[in-house]
């Protein structure tokens, strides 16, 4: 954890602006007095998963257009499992954001999770859109972080 902090003196106002920048794998994340700025590698992965799941759809159609011809069963199924799975992937990566700055004011909440031994940051927008931050190192450091200093926005 590296912990900055910085004085600016903004239009004869003498305010103290504290910065808490926290180390991903591959990124970091800064917490400012207003805003959440990313800098990870989220473009590409959305970029890859969206790529992946549309190959998938497209494999799961024609394997149903396989079934047409031949009415295996098998075609049938496995693409229909394949093609709307991949789907429903694809479309819930086009609900994620990939802002590299987030002000507070379009937050609606900041949560760290964990799933099969994976820890990442949720940040959900006002829009509904999701900001995921993968690869975090210190996940209980963030958690306290967001939950003592970040009192204006809701932890669920």
């Amino acid at each position: 954890m590296i912990l900055v902090f910085s004085q600016t003196d903004v239009s004869n106002h003498n305010k103290t602006k504290m910065t808490q920048t926290f180390k991903l794998k591959k990124g970091e994340i800064s917490f400012e007095a207003d805003k959440v700025k990313i800098s990870d590698n989220s473009r590409e992965l959305n970029r890859i998963q969206l790529f992946s799941s549309g190959i998938w759809t497209i494999s799961g159609a024609i394997s149903v257009l396989r079934y047409l011809k031949t009415s295996d069963q098998f075609l049938l199924w496995t693409g229909l499992f394949i093609g709307i799975s991949h789907f429903v992937i694809f479309i819930l990566n086009l609900l994620r954001s990939n802002q590299s700055e987030i002000l507070f004011d379009d937050v609606k909440f900041i949560k760290v999770k964990k799933r099969f031994g994976r820890e990442f940051l949720d940040i959900k927008l006002k829009d509904n859109r999701l900001r995921r931050v993968i690869g975090i190192e210190n996940s209980q450091d963030i958690e306290e972080y967001v939950e003592s200093n970040l009192e204006k926005i809701r932890t669920k």
